[in-house]
């Protein structure tokens, strides 16, 4: 299944295969995107767009704005 995936603004294409192994080089990122791409699935919707919050080592907050779709 083909995927576009919009996060923090950036937008690319993928596949669900690519987005289980990781679709960039900041794990944070991986994460964020596999969490709503789990949930999508879950729900199966065909969209899905959310805010999720980690927070790293040093207990620091990040934010990402994720938003998939299916193509």
């Amino acid at each position: 299944m083909k995927v576009r995936v919009i996060l923090n603004g950036v937008c690319f294409y993928t596949n669900g295969t690519q987005i289980k192994r990781g679709v960039g080089a900041v794990d944070s990122q991986n994460i964020a995107v596999r969490q709503v791409y789990e949930r999508m699935l879950q729900e199966k919707t065909e969209g899905l767009g959310t805010t999720i919050h980690l927070y790293d080592s040093k207990m620091q907050k990040q934010s990402f704005q994720v938003q998939l779709n299916r193509v």
